[in-house]
């Protein structure tokens, strides 16, 4: 492969990992809460890591040539 197909590969998996990253920091917080909030924590938590892969989505796609 080359580097552009890689970086492609990157820049396109940027939000699926920013929401699955962001749905464990979600499931660990909701430890420390009550039970009956971890669905509310998993859902913010996917929520606030789907906006920092689209974030960082935009910041890297404009990046390339």
């Amino acid at each position: 492969m080359d580097n552009t197909s890689k970086s492609k590969i990157f820049i396109d998996s940027l939000i699926p990992m920013g929401m699955i990253l962001g749905c464990a920091i979600g499931t660990i917080l909701g430890m420390f809460f009550k039970p009956i909030f971890l669905i509310f924590t998993v859902s913010i938590g996917t929520g606030v890591g789907y906006l920092i892969g689209l974030i960082a989505y935009v910041v890297y796609s404009k990046k390339q040539p």
